[in-house]
């Protein structure tokens, strides 16, 4: 008698711990609901009842499997369940680890590494960057009526940097120039009366466009940060990286589909890169669409014809921000068409070696319709709308980067391009005047027309390629 009692105690236990079970843990995984069956059939009164009511008999074996069955199904799915919660969240100290394997990564020592760098990138972004991407916008409050959406187009030079005040209250940073700008996007922003960027997308890893944006993560407070699944081995990226991880924030795959931000009448989408492949940076480049009510603005970064043509989403704007500083590679006729932009801005550096914006590029901007502005002629351009109407301030910046760094020579409004090659920069004793060229994967810095920038070229002072760790290019020895 004592002895069945006692049986009876065990079974009560056993009974509330998979009914406590099947409550705590059916708010994490649907698993929990088979619980229910071990709290059911070893619970004393229910086995009279069915004993009694229906003659079932509840034999041991019985009450075994209730208990075994469950927990085999739990232990199953339940991990699953959480592993695909925590990629999708992704947890900073995950992200830091991703970051810091990219940040370790060593660069190329030879110039041969140059040659191959469309495998090495290929490589890299496999490692690189988060596997899983956001498609989840971030909550945001709704713009009030009225509400004022602004976008001041930095003068950082031959660069990139745009920064937008929402209607909503939260800012927006796409890009932030090269090195040296990015001290002055800092000031500017700050100028404004912001400490934190809600929204930072580094379109690309070009110097041009992320040169500048490891001081703006150090020094203000980053919400969201956005980056497209393609990486180099270049110092600046990896000091970006390390910015990044240092924050403890974690990396949004920029790509086509990713909506970052709905809030009432206000949209923020990602409408490239779709499938892009190969080694060309400026093709990944993460295209960026902003409606507030009527109006429409689209940020291309540097992407180009290949990328242009992948989009498969409404690219129609009102203001265009032209791709890849208005070269003849970006800004293709069939794309013009579907956008079919009021207002065209270029970020371009006066004086660049480029020749940007080239004059095919303005010829079709003109004949579309669009009201061309530039950097280089009109400094920093603020673009104000309501959500019905936009207004242009054209008003010059207070403070006019060179980039590529030049001499003192009067700025070129419209360079046509030449037959003749870019002279070449002679050594001065001046490093911070001396232009020299990196590439998206090297560790050598070199002189204008050298063999190993065939597939990628960016102007970088001299004083600067030393300072982020370049060495001299043995083959066109560029000044030291």
């Amino acid at each position: 008698m004592k002895s069945k009692k006692a049986i009876d105690i065990l079974l009560w236990v056993l009974s509330i711990f998979f009914m406590l079970s099947t409550v705590t843990l059916l708010s994490t995984t649907w698993t929990a609901i088979f619980f229910i069956l071990p709290a059911a059939l070893l619970n004393p009164v229910i086995n009279d009842l069915l004993k009694n009511k229906m003659g079932f008999n509840n034999k041991n074996w019985i009450k075994v499997c209730s208990v075994v069955i469950p927990i085999i199904i739990y232990s199953a799915v339940a991990p699953k369940v959480a592993t695909t919660s925590t990629n999708t969240a992704m947890p900073s100290s995950q992200n830091s680890s991703v970051v810091s394997s990219a940040a370790s990564s060593s660069k190329p020592s030879a110039e041969s590494s140059e040659s191959s760098e469309s495998s090495q990138n290929q490589e890299v972004s496999s490692n690189l960057l988060p596997s899983a991407v956001s498609t989840v916008n971030q909550a945001g409050n709704a713009p009030t009526l009225g509400a004022k959406l602004k976008i001041h187009y930095i003068d950082v030079g031959q660069g990139d940097s745009e920064l937008l005040e929402l209607p909503n209250g939260q800012t927006m940073l796409i890009d932030a120039g090269n090195r040296e700008n990015g001290a002055q996007v800092v000031s500017y922003i700050q100028g404004l009366g912001h400490s934190k960027i809600d929204y930072l997308v580094a379109t690309h890893p070009h110097a041009d466009h992320i040169g500048g944006m490891t001081t703006v993560v150090n020094s203000l407070n980053i919400g969201q940060v956005y980056m497209p699944k393609k990486s180099t081995n270049t110092k600046t990226f990896e000091n970006l990286l390390s910015a990044v991880k240092n924050k403890g924030l974690k990396v949004n795959t920029a790509k086509s589909g990713v909506n970052m931000l709905t809030a009432g009448n206000l949209n923020i989408d990602i409408i490239a890169p779709v499938d892009m492949t190969g080694s060309d940076l400026n093709q990944y480049s993460a295209v960026v669409k902003v409606t507030y009510g009527a109006n429409k603005f689209l940020f291309m970064g540097d992407s180009g014809e290949p990328s242009e043509s992948q989009i498969t989403a409404d690219v129609s704007a009102d203001v265009l921000k032209v791709g890849h500083h208005g070269s003849n590679t970006s800004t293709s006729q069939v794309f013009l068409n579907k956008v079919r932009p009021k207002y065209a801005v270029v970020e371009v550096g006066a004086g660049n070696s480029y020749g940007h914006p080239t004059a095919a590029t303005l010829s079709k901007l003109q004949k579309i319709g669009a009201t061309v502005y530039r950097t280089d002629n009109d400094g920093t351009i603020i673009f104000t709308s309501d959500a019905k109407t936009i207004t242009v301030d054209k008003k010059a910046s207070n403070k006019q980067e060179q980039a590529p760094p030049v001499s003192q020579k009067p700025a070129a409004t419209v360079q046509k391009p030449s037959s003749k090659a870019p002279a070449v920069v002679a050594p001065s004793t001046d490093n911070q005047s001396v232009t020299v060229y990196i590439t998206d994967t090297g560790s050598k810095y070199h002189r204008d027309g050298c063999r190993y920038l065939k597939k990628s070229k960016h102007p970088i002072s001299l004083k600067d390629a030393k300072a982020q760790g370049y060495g001299p290019c043995s083959r066109c020895n560029p000044p030291q």
